[in-house]
């Protein structure tokens, strides 16, 4: 008997349904096959799968919607309510890493708040089932403002960045970042998979805080210094922040 199984979001929000597809597609066994399409004003990402286990598919679907939700829902709340007097680039760095602030224990409240169901729209879950979780975000959001003249002063940014990186966990061990063809890549050292490219510098710095890895090699080829300057104070060197090494090869 074939399995399937659907959700959707609203347009404004392709990211989130393009981030569980990738998800699902790097988890889920060869005989399940994930599209994604627009249907009118929303995105859909259907499931199919004719011999797999259909515990061990929802299990995985579960576990991708709910590392998403997870992610983009704190962080569209937080970007949405939370106004800083910051340049772009340090206001983007300090969103990434609140986002990612205590993501394990959202996400433990997110399983038990959240039911996966075939048809489901992540957009509702965003508006009607994280009273909770909201509840938490907008303290951060408070006690960040009411502290927000520090965070002018770049060293007292920087401390409150490390301070942060001290509660996420690692999402990938080891990373190397490498540069070709005018794109800076974040490549997954022991898998030697691709995890992110870009052109935009800044885009890999977001990312890096995103994947908290334990350490960071820099290949030569990796010809900027003001990042590399900005990653080692972002991530620092104590025992549970990545360290900086660059790499001659």
């Amino acid at each position: 008997m074939m399995f399937q199984f659907l959700f959707g979001v609203d347009g404004s929000r392709e990211k989130w349904a393009d981030a569980i597809r990738t998800s699902l597609e790097g988890k889920l066994d060869d005989d399940c096959v994930v599209a994604m399409a627009r249907l009118g004003n929303r995105y859909q990402v259907a499931v199919a799968s004719e011999s797999g286990s259909r515990l061990k598919i929802l299990e995985v679907i579960s576990d991708s919607i709910i590392e998403a939700l997870g992610f983009y829902c704190k962080y569209e709340y937080l970007s949405d309510n939370l106004k800083l007097p910051l340049d772009k680039v340090s206001y983007n760095i300090l969103l990434h890493a609140l986002t990612q602030f205590d993501r394990s224990s959202e996400e433990a409240v997110l399983k038990s708040c959240v039911q996966i169901n075939n048809g489901m729209a992540l957009d509702g879950v965003y508006r009607f089932r994280l009273g909770l979780l909201k509840e938490r975000w907008r303290e951060i959001i408070n006690l960040t403002k009411e502290n927000a003249i520090y965070l002018t002063d770049s060293e007292t940014f920087y401390e409150l960045i490390k301070f942060l990186f001290s509660s996420i966990e690692a999402r990938v061990e080891n990373i190397v970042l490498s540069k070709k063809n005018g794109d800076y890549i974040i490549t997954d050292e022991k898998t030697r998979k691709k995890l992110f490219v870009s052109t935009d510098i800044n885009e890999i710095i977001y990312s890096l805080i995103d994947y908290a890895p334990l350490s960071i090699a820099v290949n030569k080829s990796f010809d900027n210094e003001l990042a590399v300057d900005l990653i080692t104070k972002i991530f620092g060197m104590k025992q549970n922040e990545a360290s900086v090494t660059c790499l001659n090869q």
